[in-house]
């Protein structure tokens, strides 16, 4: 693994600034290449030039832990002294104001941190968490042997249970610090009754992205940045920011959605058409939801692998087996339709993702290496003509480490890792690739695969 950079970094400094920002990463990240994007864009902003920028980084991996080896990774709590020390004693000591900006398990340590030290709470003036699993993990459980960090974010746990009753005891009334918590719409690692379900209404945002690229939007598109400047400088705790319609989607108000949009579906763009769909479908109207995205010439597999991820997603998160059920059709749908268009890329995407299901949700390992080897297929097709996209080799990656051909998995995989994909594209399939290493009970598989991808950020 490379060397990490110092544990506390400063991005932006003006001349005497009394105040300052500081990012603070989750699990396997670092401080620079998590907030590479996002630190960017906030540092650009003139309304913030009054904040100074930091980022502070700590020890983390998927490496296991040894007890009694000084070298493993802290708990929580011990780096949640890490900050507290840097804020008290450190670099970060002459600042009269501080913002905490956490993802991930770094939220958790910005919680407990704060929880720990009345006099670091006093100081602080906003703190935004983004995917934070405040209210914990279940799937932390059947890993947590491996590391004391995924031991403390486990859901039944000491640590989270510890967290939210000291939250409550001195924050849930009022609290010296303006605060929200935000979900990806699209997280496949925190589910948004983790992230934003232990917090108020007024205190809740969802944005677009999964786990990882809610911290890297798409162009120049502002939203995660004005939103973050709008609880900065308006100190507007009651404000409602981020994308309604999403929110709406994370907090399962599907009849609401059908009620509001469903009659002038003809006028919504396609962003809002498939969260209709999404609702539909969540109501057992998928007849109606593919109809009505037909009669606006929207059905196509690009939609039905919106809807289908978003269930895989929920499915990867609470087991319910409706939820697998249904992305598999829909899956099923796009693959039939991509096939009919003759679209390679959509084809490959469609037929790998209900391999993954065949092999993690039903378990059918022969149904699953028969997807992944017409997958396989597909991509060397594409590879022999120069075509496909950037996902090509990941996708390879993926339909051979299902069908148990480690070497030509790893190769792939390092194909892509080579391609300089951007970080959440490394951290999409290497979660993917962790969860299969996971069904095959291969602790060593798990740990080859962290080496291949340098324990890109989940």
């Amino acid at each position: 693994m490379a060397e990490r950079e110092p544990s506390i970094r400063c991005i932006r400094e003006g001349q005497g600034n009394p105040d300052a920002i500081v990012f603070v990463h989750g699990f396997t990240g670092d401080g620079l290449r998590t907030w590479a994007d996002l630190s960017g864009q906030i540092a650009a902003r003139p309304d913030l030039a009054p904040w100074d920028c930091w980022t502070m980084t700590y020890a983390t991996s998927w490496l296991p832990d040894i007890t009694g080896i000084w070298a493993a990774d802290a708990d929580l709590s011990i780096l949640a002294l890490h900050l507290r020390t840097h804020v008290k004693e450190g670099a970060l000591s002459r600042y009269k104001s501080l913002v905490l900006i956490a993802h991930s398990m770094g939220g958790l340590v910005a919680q407990k941190a704060l929880v720990d030290d009345q006099a670091f709470a006093a100081r602080t003036s906003a703190v935004i968490l983004f995917g934070t699993p405040s209210g914990g993990l279940d799937k932390a459980r059947s890993i947590r042997f491996w590391k004391r960090q995924l031991a403390d974010m486990a859901k039944t746990g000491p640590f989270i249970a510890g967290l939210r009753a000291s939250w409550q005891e001195r924050f849930a009334q009022k609290a010296p610090f303006t605060f929200l918590a935000v979900a990806g719409e699209r997280d496949q690692f925190v589910p948004p009754e983790s992230s934003i379900g232990p917090f108020p209404d007024e205190q809740q945002a969802v944005v677009s992205g999964n786990h990882v690229t809610m911290l890297a939007p798409v162009g120049d598109d502002p939203e995660v940045a004005a939103l973050i400047a709008g609880r900065i400088a308006a100190g507007n705790p009651g404000s409602r920011l981020g994308d309604p319609l999403a929110r709406a989607i994370e907090r399962g108000e599907f009849r609401k959605i059908v009620e509001d949009l469903y009659e002038g579906r003809q006028k919504l763009d396609r962003k809002a058409a498939v969260r209709l769909a999404i609702a539909l479908d969540a109501l057992g109207r998928r007849d109606d939801a593919y109809a009505m995205l037909a009669e606006r010439g929207d059905l196509d597999s690009d939609a039905l692998g919106a809807m289908a991820g978003r269930l895989k997603r929920r499915w990867l998160l609470s087991r319910r087996q409706a939820d697998a059920e249904a992305s598999m059709a829909n899956y099923a749908k796009g693959h039939e339709l991509a096939t009919a268009a003759n679209d390679p890329s959509q084809i490959y995407y469609h037929g790998v993702n209900l391999a993954f299901l065949e092999f993690v949700f039903r378990g059918d390992r022969q149904a699953a290496r028969r997807e992944a080897g017409k997958v396989v297929e597909v991509c060397r097709s594409l590879e022999a003509g120069s075509g496909g996209d950037e996902w090509l080799p990941a996708t390879e990656g993926e339909a051979n480490l299902l069908l148990g051909d480690e070497a030509a998995a790893l190769a792939a995989y390092r194909r892509f890792v080579g391609t300089g994909a951007d970080p959440w594209k490394l951290s999409s399939t290497y979660l993917n690739a962790r969860t299969i290493a996971a069904e095959y009970g291969r602790r060593d598989l798990a740990r080859t695969l962290g080496e291949v991808f340098g324990d890109a950020d989940p």
